[in-house]
């Protein structure tokens, strides 16, 4: 499978450049995150026993807090800036399955909530038509819940890259749960992030 899927990624997904347009709520409603990127893909390297590639994120996005009739007033943050993401993925001999990790290596972004923060990638799968796999986020990062203030939250998340049309589409699904800190339990958040999906123009 390791060599399928460095052969989908390197004929499909490398070098292409992908537009992202999200919309969300956070905070019972309180705030209104407002995403837009272009993405592309690089630096495709094939390792011992896995391979490895970058995600560059060209990022707008403000979280605005709205009044009590959902209108968006002051810009409660501002995350636009250049980011760089790295994957990387093995087969394990003892399973013959593929994990890895994803990290980001290097952001513009003021506060970002993003630095020293890493993904567990597993449950990898590829048909010949669908790449897939599962994030789990690491410990805790920062989620807005005001102006200078946060919570601490950790994403789960499904990924899929596939081609429609010949075009490639980056689907992105996450989950959002609340950490308690001091036990690093989990409970699922209130605050519901709709699908990220991108696509080559």
């Amino acid at each position: 499978m390791k060599d399928e899927i460095i052969q989908f990624l390197k004929e499909n997904i490398i070098g292409k450049t992908l537009l992202t347009g999200a919309v969300y709520k956070l905070e019972n409603g309180n705030l209104e995150g407002v995403y837009n990127d272009k993405m592309t893909f690089s630096n495709l390297v094939t390792t011992g026993n896995g391979f490895k590639f970058d995600m560059t994120t060209v990022t707008q996005e403000l979280v605005y807090n709205l009044d009590d009739k959902g209108a968006r007033t002051t810009i409660a943050k501002d995350y636009t800036g250049t980011s760089v993401f790295c994957y990387e993925l093995a087969m394990r001999k003892s399973t013959k399955q593929i994990t890895g990790y994803m990290r980001c290596v290097s952001t513009t972004v003021q506060d970002s909530t993003m630095e020293a923060v890493v993904y567990g990638i597993f449950d990898v799968t590829f048909d010949g038509k669908e790449l897939k796999w599962q994030e789990n986020q690491l410990l805790y990062r920062d989620n807005p819940i005001g102006e200078d203030k946060y919570k601490p939250v950790a994403f789960n998340s499904k990924v899929r890259f596939y081609l429609d049309n010949g075009k490639v589409v980056f689907e992105y699904l996450p989950t959002l749960w609340d950490i308690s800190p001091d036990t690093l339990e989990k409970r699922l958040s209130k605050d519901d992030y709709p699908p990220y999906i991108s696509k080559e123009q």
